[in-house]
């Protein structure tokens, strides 16, 4: 430190490592009301018998120091993000972990839409096995539409990575699909197949976790995989295994980029195959399934009519 000015300059510990330096940086272990709290300190017992009777010692290089025991700092906000997507819907849970004294949660609910799915995913984590996370934690759906019981699974298991269970960087990269029961197991809604669809028309995700009632039935994730599970529990251990696998089999049928692949078996339009030679888009380049579409058409995407096609390209 400056004597003269008084003024604090550097913090090191006991191996000379800086901890602080002045002016402070980003990144600094120190919070800006500890650093004022130490200026102040200084400043009051530097006039009564200087350093000396302020405490300090002076090592062997001839520098002051003083031995001070450090206020333990609060754990630092954990968060996690999770993602939705089904039938157009583009929907990313954010949740918060705040350390609190008391626990609290709070799922950001302006219309009052979700008080089930609050309930719903709170008695699946309980039920499922795991200790409700302690501190305040606040959930909210980034985005434009409610995306109904299909968000419970991702809003579950975003909260349990940021209560630590599973990393939230597992998170990445992965749409969950699913309802929660109250006993934690995953149920198939009516937009999951549609969901991994979507995931695939989005582009970016590697795997997608859904209701293992559905998984034969769900579309293949190009470069992916699509697990299915059971319960909670089985979605957290997918999520803690690497993405490192070989992806599943792409069996669909391709083409050569820009060459016709005949008309959607829904609504008419002509189909092309897109750059990657492995999906269909209509003239206009839209992947989606727009205008009128006959009776029982579920796939909110282009669907190929081509003989030897059975599923959607998209």
């Amino acid at each position: 430190m400056d004597t003269e000015e008084k003024e604090l300059h550097e913090v090191r510990d006991v191996e000379g490592k800086t901890l602080w330096w002045a002016p402070a940086s980003i990144g600094h272990v120190f919070n800006d009301t500890l650093v004022d709290d130490v200026d102040d300190l200084f400043r009051q017992a530097i006039p009564f018998g200087g350093l000396v009777g302020a405490g300090w010692a002076i090592s062997y290089k001839g520098l002051p120091y003083r031995d001070v025991k450090l206020p333990e700092q609060p754990p630092a906000k954990r968060h996690a993000r999770a993602h939705v997507r089904h039938e157009g819907l583009v929907c990313d849970v954010h949740v918060d972990l705040v350390p609190a004294e008391r626990p609290s949660f709070t799922l950001v609910d302006p219309d009052g839409e979700l008080r089930e799915t609050r309930d719903r995913v709170r008695a699946a984590i309980i039920n499922g096995g795991f200790a409700w996370p302690d501190g305040a934690l606040s959930v909210q759906l980034h985005t434009d539409a409610r995306p109904g019981p299909t968000a419970d699974l991702a809003i579950a298991c975003a909260i349990l990575a940021a209560a630590g269970y599973v990393d939230p960087a597992a998170l990445k990269r992965t749409v969950l699909l699913g309802e929660l029961g109250l006993d934690g197991r995953v149920r198939s809604t009516p937009e999951t197949r549609g969901g991994v669809r979507y995931a695939d028309i989005c582009g970016g995700y590697e795997r997608a976790i859904v209701a293992s009632s559905v998984v034969t039935t769900c579309p293949l994730l190009p470069g992916g995989t699509v697990h299915g599970v059971l319960n909670l529990r089985q979605a957290l251990d997918f999520l803690a295994r690497p993405m490192d696998g070989a992806p599943a089999a792409d069996n669909r049928p391709h083409g050569t980029p820009g060459e016709n692949a005949g008309n959607c078996a829904q609504c008419g339009r002509l189909l092309i195959w897109d750059a990657s030679g492995k999906r269909v888009n209509d003239e206009w380049g839209e992947y989606l399934c727009y205008g009128p579409r006959p009776e029982g058409a579920r796939s909110a995407v282009h669907v190929l009519a081509a003989p030897k096609a059975a599923e959607a390209q998209n």
